[in-house]
């Protein structure tokens, strides 16, 4: 397994240098804490479709700001408020945030052209709608 580098960034997903968030950490970062945040992540995001299932945009706003401030170096807390401006009918927002989306994947690693195009679609298809 690779070794985190004091400059590289957390893996925590804070969006912080590794150096700056977790390294002094009383106890070291295990891969367990990894995963459990991960899965929290995961969680989290998905309790959007949820909320967006029962039409409870206020709460899913709520979520998405959440996001937003515990994984600020994630594409979730943008790509969920695209989702949920649309649900709600905001089309220009939802255009708005799937471009955001797009410009997030094409500016950060692990994410392919075939993502970028699909966000830039999805604002298409809002900017069409409204």
């Amino acid at each position: 397994m690779a070794k985190i580098g004091r400059n590289d960034n957390c893996p925590c997903g804070s969006g912080k240098k590794y150096k700056r968030c977790c390294l002094n950490r009383e106890s070291p970062l295990t891969m367990s804490d990894i995963y459990k945040d991960i899965e929290n992540l995961g969680k989290l995001s998905n309790s959007i479709n949820d909320l967006l299932k029962k039409r409870d945009f206020e709460k899913a706003l709520s979520v998405c700001s959440q996001l937003r401030k515990e994984y600020p170096a994630q594409i979730d807390s943008i790509a969920r408020l695209a989702e949920v401006y649309e649900a709600m009918g905001e089309y220009a927002k939802a255009a708005e945030y799937y471009r955001k989306s797009a410009e997030f994947a094409a500016t950060n690693e692990g994410f392919d052209q075939e993502s970028v195009d699909s966000y830039l679609e999805d604002a298409k298809r809002m900017e069409s709608k409204g």
